[in-house]
């Protein structure tokens, strides 16, 4: 059933997501059949969510068809409040994370995933209003991270495993709370699927060949944005919306999508897509438009968009540096301070001096080569800091007095009886959002 699309992989290397269920015993049996012409390398990973008494006995079971074929199991266990809203995109969430974190750097995931739950994530995306990329539901390989999800059944209805599993004499476990109505997936499974069917035998494939069409339009889409969108991404990853004013909103709003393709988030929907775009382009033009993305931000400076990671307001932050000969650790990952002879040279503190770091400043502050103060608020949009990095800049004090903003300016103090000592800032502080994946 799968054989040709395992032998065309060069990556020999595959980690099965078995839950104990029909779709992934069959995708566990189908390799261990491969694996006797190929020279291919399984091994599995069980996700026991501990949402029923029975738990342990599927993971048991689990374990139990592994140890007798020869495969390695990973277990790993995720606890959640029953009660919680939203619980199986939560559980989906972790679940995938979990998964990333297991994969070899050669290594494909394989998934038990078929043509029926593709009609149902098609359906529950025209519940939630998708667009064509949406709609596409899922692909037979998706990039996950730096890496692969392969779904070989997705072409195969549940009736046609259902059917080989049997023939096979296969035992794999059901899952009860599959039944539950209560949430959406299930629902559509049972209730909404079963009356198409019957009415319209072919809806299932037909239902398969639409996910298909939109995957193709949205290829085809994709690959005139990546043309496009090189005439307004810039050397820091921000998007250039200056002109967006005078293009037709469907490609600001496609071109938007696009830059959001690349930051390895959820894509968002159609309306947070069209919120975006109004309240980004449209606000005034001395606004400080912002729009949160999970754990991201979207935030406009000098008309330029800017995806960042949301970091904890250091407002009231105050550090004391006691022994200036000591690495000082910052907050928010921001590295560290330490004293070198390859920093960045300030006036000395004198002994009855407290070194502190702070970040925040609000006033006046006059700083080197000038002979005027300026606010604060001025120095920074004159040294081109976005707002959201301004209170992530390690403000140097000695005692009460501004010192530094470092790396951006020094104070002009007065500095009779005092020497200089250099301070070098080890930090990857960026403006735009961190490498690492995450699964949303």
């Amino acid at each position: 059933m799968i054989e040709k699309t395992i032998s065309k992989y060069k990556n020999k290397s595959f980690l099965i997501a078995y839950s104990g269920g029909l779709d992934s015993t069959v995708l566990l049996h189908q390799l261990l059949e491969i694996k006797k012409k190929y020279s291919i390398k399984i091994r599995a990973i069980h996700i026991n969510h501990n949402l029923t008494l029975l738990s342990k006995k599927w993971t048991e079971h689990c374990k139990k068809i592994c140890d007798i074929n020869s495969i390695s199991l990973i277990i790993e266990n995720i606890n959640i409040n029953k009660k919680t809203s939203n619980i199986e995109e939560k559980l989906r969430i972790k679940r995938y994370n979990i998964i990333y974190n297991h994969l070899f750097f050669d290594e494909i995931l394989l998934t038990g995933h078929h043509m029926n739950d593709q009609c149902e994530t098609f359906i529950l995306s025209l519940k939630r209003g998708s667009g064509p990329t949406g709609l596409s539901s899922m692909s037979f390989e998706t990039l996950f991270g730096t890496k692969k999800i392969v779904r070989p059944f997705l072409n195969k209805t549940k009736k046609e495993l259902m059917f080989w599993a049997k023939k096979k004499h296969l035992h794999w476990i059901e899952d009860f709370s599959n039944l539950n109505i209560d949430y959406d997936r299930n629902f559509v499974r049972h209730t909404i699927i079963p009356v198409l069917e019957k009415r319209w035998p072919y809806f299932l494939k037909n239902c398969f060949r639409t996910t298909n069409i939109c995957q193709q339009e949205t290829r085809l889409l994709n690959y005139f944005l990546h043309e496009k969108i090189h005439d307004f991404i810039q050397f820091d990853d921000s998007l250039n919306i200056k002109d967006f004013k005078n293009i037709k909103k469907e490609i600001c709003t496609a071109l938007i999508r696009y830059w959001l393709l690349s930051k390895k988030i959820k894509i968002p929907s159609y309306k947070n897509i069209q919120c975006i775009y109004h309240q980004m382009i449209f606000s005034r033009i001395d606004a400080n438009p912002k729009i949160i993305l999970e754990k991201y931000e979207i935030r406009r400076y000098k008309e330029s968009l800017y995806f960042i990671k949301k970091q904890i307001n250091l407002k009231n932050t105050l550090l004391f540096w006691h022994k200036k000969y000591t690495k000082l650790i910052l907050p928010n990952n921001l590295g560290n301070l330490i004293k070198d002879n390859n920093g960045i040279e300030l006036p000395a503190p004198k002994n009855n001096e407290l070194i502190n770091i702070r970040f925040q400043y609000e006033g006046y502050v006059l700083i080197l080569g000038r002979n005027k103060k300026r606010k604060i608020k001025k120095i920074w949009q004159e040294k081109k800091i976005p707002p959201w990095l301004r209170n992530q800049i390690p403000l140097v004090f000695y005692n009460n007095n501004f010192i530094s903003a470092l790396g951006v300016f020094i104070i002009n103090i007065n500095n009779k009886n005092r020497g200089t000592w250099k301070i070098s800032w080890e930090s990857d502080l960026k403006s735009a959002h961190n490498d690492l994946f995450s699964f949303y």
